[in-house]
């Protein structure tokens, strides 16, 4: 059992490590020049061409972290090891937990959309985006590919793919356990056991926990809800069954259920106006010296909701070939609710809530951050007397409302047969099914002060829906 205390002050010192115990194979691999001479016992096994083999062998631009360096730097996320491997970038909660866009090498995928890097767990290929940014359980090896490689993935790897290994039931009971802790009230944890069941099957289980205050408070009118615009929670629980009935035949099965309770969008305006500088000189900022100020009257919130499950196969042949099928379910359920923007056009201003808001605030002295300006009136205070100058997500009820659900449940399967990986000539032959139900949609409602009602539409006259976008694949 190992406890690990780190602080963000030893952020540089994680990444050196992580830096360091990463390797790299291009046409020859590349290791650190402090690195000790490799042995048969520290030899890299990867599974790239989807056969095990050494890293060396690889004629590929592969990145592999092992179970060491992750341990080693803390690494607990995807954005956590795509972030420090080269010609590899993330993008990641911008708007909600689940919407990650990797670039490998220039080629990036856009929110919303299918993405362009495959993501394979165990030799199951994940079919959702959101699961980009999930915690994948007791992960013991991470490969990153550069460059296309649908011959080998298929669908949604025109850019690369991301390989995760996880740890199998070993022939004794073992548990692990991690945890540290940071500023910001950030904690995370992890625990896990694992054992066998019987000569033929093994068994692990394990479960993960997240959690910080963020960084960014709420100053606005939503303040009373004490919440921080960054925030997150979130937890895993997984489930592992390892059979091995006879020397030929091994059944994996595999289950997980998470949660996650989030901040979401939320902007801060900077504005770029040179011609107003005179007047202001908040109208043509530095934006590295933007002072960050959140002052929505309705508290972002995110919430996804993870049920997946598996079963995979492999047979070995007398030929020496390999058949491998698995089957997958996937239902990740996830939205989220937020200030709108709309305050910055006036929209709204002929609303008689809006207008009230905005009266109200201006009387009690409520201050809006340089450039902009609280009046009696939500209109521009550059043109109307007693106006106001309003960006994005202000306090006032003149922004509207915004609500987005992304729910996606879908059931993959696959076949494959492999030849032998030592023979002269190596082959593979397989076919691959997938039933998708993808349903996207934004409603963009009238705030009435009385909070966001959770529904793509709504009629009720606390939070009407003005605008909607709805979307069944």
């Amino acid at each position: 059992m190992r406890a690990r205390l780190l602080t963000k002050g030893a952020t540089g010192v994680v990444a050196g490590l992580l830096m360091a115990g990463a390797a790299w194979a291009q046409t020859e691999p590349t290791v650190a020049p402090d690195a000790p001479e490799s042995s048969a016992s520290d030899e890299i096994v990867v599974t790239a061409r989807r056969v095990s083999e050494s890293l060396q062998d690889v004629p590929a631009s592969v990145t592999v972290f092992t179970e060491e360096t992750l341990a080693n730097a803390g690494v607990e996320t995807t954005e956590d090891f795509v972030r420090l491997t080269p010609g590899v970038s993330i993008v990641s909660g911008t708007a909600e937990v689940g919407d990650p866009q990797i670039n490998i090498r220039g080629l990036n995928g856009a929110r919303d959309a299918e993405p362009s890097v495959a993501l394979l767990v165990d030799g199951i290929l994940k079919t959702n985006t959101s699961a980009l940014n999930q915690d994948q359980g007791d992960v013991t090896q991470v490969e990153i590919l550069k460059g296309p490689q649908g011959a080998l993935y298929g669908r949604n790897a025109a850019a690369g793919a991301i390989v995760i290994s996880t740890r199998r039931p070993g022939d004794v009971v073992a548990g692990r356990f991690r945890a540290s802790y940071a500023e910001d009230d950030s904690f995370s944890g992890f625990g896990s056991v694992s054992g066998p069941l019987g000569e033929t099957a093994g068994f692990l289980l394990s479960a993960d926990y997240r959690r910080t205050d963020g960084q960014f408070r709420i100053t606005g009118p939503a303040a009373s809800a004490g919440r921080f615009v960054d925030r997150y929670e979130g937890w895993n629980l997984n489930g592992r069954l390892l059979l091995e009935p006879s020397d030929a035949l091994t059944v994996d099965a595999k289950a997980r259920y998470g949660k996650v309770d989030a901040g979401s969008i939320v902007f801060n305006a900077a504005f770029a106006l040179p011609n107003f500088a005179g007047i202001n000189a908040a109208f043509y900022e530095d934006v590295n010296d933007h002072d960050f100020v959140f002052q929505p009257n309705i508290a972002p919130d995110n919430d996804q909701r993870t049920l997946e499950g598996s079963v995979k196969l492999d047979y070995d042949l007398d030929s020496g070939a390999t058949v491998t099928a698995w089957a997958s379910y996937s239902d990740i359920n996830q939205n989220f609710l937020a200030d709108g923007t709309s305050g910055a056009f006036g929209f709204f201003n002929a609303d008689a809530p809006c207008r009230m808001s905005v009266a109200t605030l201006s009387a009690s002295g409520f201050q809006l951050p340089a450039p902009q300006f609280l009046g009696q009136v939500p209109e521009s205070n550059l043109f109307v007397p007693n106006g106001s100058l309003l960006g994005p997500y202000t306090p006032t009820l003149c922004d509207g409302t915004q609500y987005q659900v992304r729910d996606q449940r879908d059931i993959s399967g696959e076949v494959r047969i492999a030849s032998d990986a030592d023979a002269t000539f190596r082959w593979l032959a397989g076919a691959y099914y997938l039933d998708l139900d993808r349903q996207v949609g934004v409603n963009l409602g009238i705030d009435r002060g009385q909070g966001v009602i959770r529904q793509l539409f709504t009629t009720d006259t606390r939070n009407p829906t003005e605008q909607l976008v709805h979307d069944d694949f």
